[in-house]
């Protein structure tokens, strides 16, 4: 073997194992943004959505007509949490990153209690772009959700 094939191999698992350090990195940096997120939410406490947007931010809702700064965000998310929707959910799917961008996929799931009491549970998927900060931390450039279509009811059988 060629001091430069060895070399290559020996270098190989460190090589891998800092490409893997730096995903495990970008996970808990989005498991972070999503849980802050969710605990705004779900407190709710709709004054801290606007430092997690950056102050060109744009959401997407699907169905719903597109929010763009912070301030329209936070009311966007006054508005849902004013209908009823609560204990709101995120699974992340996979999250990406280069340089100072990154995408999180999630699913999510958020309840709907309505006025007579009903609880109406809805699912879907949610896609954030986030920008870096100077201070290291996440905040959210662009997002988007999609809800999906609850499954059609069965008829009844006799």
């Amino acid at each position: 073997m060629s001091a430069k094939s060895l070399v290559f191999a020996l270098l190989l698992p460190l090589l891998m194992w800092g490409s893997s350090a730096r995903a495990d990195d970008l996970r808990t940096a989005m498991e972070v943004s999503n849980q802050q997120w969710l605990n705004a939410f779900n407190t709710p406490n709709t004054a801290a959505f606007p430092a997690m947007y950056t102050d060109d931010a744009i959401l997407v809702p699907g169905g719903s007509p597109v929010a763009i700064g912070p301030e329209a965000i936070k009311q966007f998310w006054e508005g849902a949490i004013k209908a009823g929707f609560k204990d709101h959910t995120f699974e992340i799917i996979e999250t990406r990153a280069d340089g100072n961008l990154a995408y999180l996929l999630s699913s999510w799931t958020v309840n709907q209690v309505k006025s007579g009491g009903e609880v109406r549970t809805m699912s879907g998927h949610t896609l954030r772009v986030l920008l870096k900060q100077a201070d290291g931390n996440w905040k959210t450039k662009a997002h988007t959700f999609i809800p999906q279509n609850p499954p059609a009811p069965k008829e009844a059988k006799n």
